[in-house]
């Protein structure tokens, strides 16, 4: 395949190569995300190349790329999670692996915020390009705390107090949509988290510990006591997990365990003040201090043309570039994982995240990306029996551990 400048751009050997030619190649992307922002700065910087993105909801963008897979025909670019959720296709051969030479010839090994390029790695291998770094961690509506005198929780004892006033006031405490499972997978990370500690939550995603174990049947017995306390609202578990954030809007709920995307997405967009939405870090009690949260990248096809498959990086490269990043960053979201990208000041949430990860606070995979898919579904399983009764927190952990050890011994 020819590569060449084309006309009116300028370009030397420490920027990634343009196809030469009319090439347009297919994105698959979530509707609410920004795509066409930094489509429209491409494809006015290279004229010659298209992006033509097709918009998925969550659950649909996943379906999506599973049934490409199994047909053998994927989008030349995809947006993807991590973990377990990006594996199939790092391991079926279906992604492109970013070697060391891709990354530097597209700019990624010092574009890319190392902690970024950590959480996407795939058994110390990278397929795809990070854009955003997501942490996932209690937001409270100020104005509801003022009204009743709550000052923001700093340990777990703290939240639970939180909790219980509020709930004497006639407030739902945490507000959960908990319809798909992952919403409500959120509170009971947080509280693995607490009980486990950081080192042991880690050996339970690598398989290396028991879900049988006292400290996660502590968490799931603290799940189910919040339920039977009402410090989730009735019903949660067949909410959609969009109809969460409204109860906090209609002053209904005061709490709810959610990401950065919802500054721009849900607070702005509603016209609301994002002020009064305030992020605390999860006051899970452990050292080193953590929140869940993942990065969100670009994944590329292995088999793409060529030449879609290079204009595909191309666009994952520029959209990644500082300068561009930085120029964008207000219409694109953050937190961003480029390198020295920070959200505007009007962006209190992200701003806050972002500095949060200067260090101050480190990440957990949420259980769905960090567990193989078929043990999350056994994990879902149990945690929603936890919530409705039909398991005690004793056989729910008991039941996890035995789809653990049924997972290994047909692998071994």
């Amino acid at each position: 395949m020819a590569w060449s400048v084309i006309p009116g751009l300028s370009q030397d050997a420490s920027k990634p190569p343009v196809p030469s030619g009319n090439v347009t190649f297919s994105l698959w992307g979530i509707a609410t995300q920004p795509w066409q922002i930094m489509i429209n700065d491409f494809q006015k910087t290279y004229p010659n190349l298209k992006v033509k993105w097709t918009k998925y909801s969550t659950d649909e963008m996943k379906q999506a790329v599973r049934v490409a897979s199994a047909a053998g025909k994927m989008s030349d670019t995809w947006f993807n999670w991590g973990g377990s959720l990006a594996a199939p296709y790092d391991e079926g051969g279906h992604a492109l692996e970013m070697t060391p030479e891709l990354m530097a010839q597209y700019g990624v090994d010092k574009n890319i915020v190392p902690g970024a390029l950590e959480l996407a790695r795939n058994r110390g291998k990278l397929y795809g390009i990070p854009i955003w770094v997501r942490p996932m961690t209690i937001f409270y509506k100020k104005s509801l705390f003022d009204k009743y005198g709550i000052t923001a929780p700093k340990t777990f004892d703290e939240l639970e107090k939180v909790c219980e006033t509020l709930k004497s006031k006639g407030i739902i405490p945490v507000a959960v949509g908990g319809k798909f499972s992952w919403m409500t997978m959120r509170t009971t990370d947080f509280f693995i988290e607490h009980f486990a500690g950081p080192t042991m939550h880690d050996k339970l995603f690598a398989l290396e510990a028991s879900y049988n174990s006292p400290e996660v049947i502590k968490a799931f017995t603290k799940l189910k006591e919040w339920v039977t306390k009402g410090y989730f609202n009735p019903g949660f578990i067949s909410l959609d997990p969009n109809q969460a954030l409204p109860l906090l809007q209609q002053d209904k709920a005061a709490m709810t365990f959610q990401g950065p995307w919802i500054e721009d997405q849900n607070i702005i967009a509603a016209k609301e003040d994002p002020h009064n939405y305030v992020p605390i870090i999860a006051p899970a009690d452990q050292k080193p201090v953590r929140v869940s949260g993942f990065q969100e990248q670009l994944q590329f096809w292995s088999k793409s043309r060529p030449d879609q498959q290079k204009a595909a990086l191309l666009f994952a490269s520029f959209i990644t570039t500082p300068d561009v990043a930085k120029r964008h960053i207000a219409d694109f979201g953050s937190p961003s994982a480029v390198v020295g990208v920070f959200p505007p000041e009007d962006r209190p949430i992200a701003a806050q995240m972002a500095k949060w990860l200067q260090g101050e606070v480190g990440l957990y995979l949420p259980t769905d990306q960090a567990l193989p898919q078929e043990l999350v579904n056994a994990f879902f399983q149990a945690q929603d029996s936890v919530v409705l009764g039909t398991l005690t927190p004793e056989a729910a952990c008991a039941q996890i551990q035995k789809a653990v050890d049924a997972y290994k011994s047909s692998r071994k």
